[in-house]
């Protein structure tokens, strides 16, 4: 690889025959452009999509009431019923491997005021395992706890805009807000911590403790859904059926009734979609090397050319003790280090072009953002050039070393 001679003679004959050598180079550059190219701009796909999952863990199961499909006991189709605190509560003591369960009750619209500062905002009644599964940061204050909860108080936290609106610059700790008529105070301000513009809802909502305002505007009994997580190591599909299926005999709903109990299985989309992403990862590997193998194929092609171009120099050379390695390792050489070079290029500048694209992207967009090329595809994408530029070369090598001296010197 290092023989001066060697290089030599190769820089010798890309520059006898430079557009034949420029062409074939260019169909390995645009292979492995469009390999970088491609699993940047999947990358970015990616990225855009699995960000709409917010932050929130991946392991969730939503769980709310519907009304039934089936008639079941005597009772009718289309009956409707609600979930409880019992119901909460059933599951809890039942149903292993649960690890937070978090109910919520909601107050649409209720009508909020500070001093001379009014507006209306959704109030959510929750347990304080709500935080750890919806990406909910503290900004000033504490998040609700079991205390609250315990003892009914009428305390809240405000989601950063509610602050803002009703607060402006002055501190909201301390301070007592009125929802629709009752009083509650203040203990803290939260901030969605997640990038999805969807879930950014939370900073515009008020928490209470869930049985402060059930007390408040419900019967204290019902509540409006609920979400657990599992326990890590725990698919929470193992925790769906259970739940559904003990919800459905406290509520009378028949065990085939589909309809009666509505879920999202947030462990199972995103399984879902990075089952997708691998997929199409491994296509646009396909695509991309399919697209590179035709160029080494061109290199193949001119190899061979070139060879029967200089069949009588390979054949005074083996006549004057030439091994069949050292021709060999020849076409090896040159074929190796025109397809590199040229791959490298088109990595560069597939990088550079992916690069760009995340400076005018970032992280800003909805469903594309933050494109890169990781340092895996960038090492696996040199290991395929080199290795392409072997097997590019290995056949016209081959064919060179078993040119016969006497043949070769009779040839025109």
């Amino acid at each position: 690889m290092f023989d001066y001679d060697k290089w030599q003679e190769i820089f010798a004959t890309i520059r006898k025959n430079k557009l034949r050598t420029g062409l074939t180079a260019a169909g390995v550059f645009w292979g492995i452009f469009m390999l970088i190219f491609m699993m940047g701009m999947g990358d970015g796909l990616e990225k855009g999509v699995m960000k709409e999952f917010g932050g929130r863990s991946t392991n969730s199961l939503y769980v709310w009431p519907e009304r039934t499909s089936i008639a079941y006991k005597g009772l009718p189709v289309g009956r409707g019923f609600g979930f409880t605190v019992d119901d909460i509560n059933a599951i809890d003591e039942n149903i292993d491997g649960i690890e937070i369960l978090a109910p919520r009750f909601m107050r649409h619209n209720a009508a909020v005021s500070y001093q001379s500062k009014n507006d209306k905002f959704h109030v959510r009644g929750e347990w304080a395992g709500i935080q750890k599964v919806e990406a909910l940061a503290m900004q000033e204050g504490r998040f609700l706890n079991a205390l609250d909860e315990k003892n009914k108080r009428k305390v809240a936290v405000l989601g950063r805009i509610v602050k803002e609106t009703l607060f402006g610059e002055e501190s909201a700790i301390g301070q007592f807000i009125t929802i629709d008529g009752i009083s509650f105070q203040v203990v803290g301000v939260s901030k969605y911590d997640g990038e999805v513009r969807r879930l950014q809802e939370a900073d515009e909502v008020i928490f209470t403790p869930l049985s402060g305002l059930m007390n408040s505007f419900g019967d204290g009994k019902h509540i409006s859904w609920f979400v657990c997580t599992a326990a890590p190591s725990i698919p929470v599909s193992s925790i769906e059926t259970k739940v559904k299926r003990l919800l459905a005999n406290r509520h009378q709903v028949s065990p085939e009734d589909d309809q009666a109990i509505g879920s999202f299985n947030l462990e199972r989309e995103y399984q879902r979609l990075a089952s997708l992403f691998s997929s199409i990862r491994i296509f646009l590997w396909i695509v991309g090397i399919g697209t590179l193998m035709a160029g080494v194929v061109s290199v193949s092609n001119v190899m061979l050319i070139a060879v029967k171009d200089r069949t009588r120099e390979i054949g005074v050379r083996k006549a004057l003790g030439a091994t069949p390695w050292s021709i060999i390792s020849l076409i090896l050489l040159e074929s190796v280090f025109i397809t590199t070079l040229s791959g490298y290029v088109g990595l560069l500048l597939g990088t550079a072009i992916v690069a760009l694209i995340n400076l005018a992207v970032g992280t800003e967009g909805e469903m594309f953002n933050n494109p890169e090329i990781s340092l895996g595809v960038s090492l696996g994408s040199l290991i395929v050039l080199i290795i392409s530029g072997a097997l590019a070369g290995l056949l016209p090598a081959l064919h060179a070393a078993r040119i016969k001296p006497v043949e070769a010197l009779r040839s025109e």
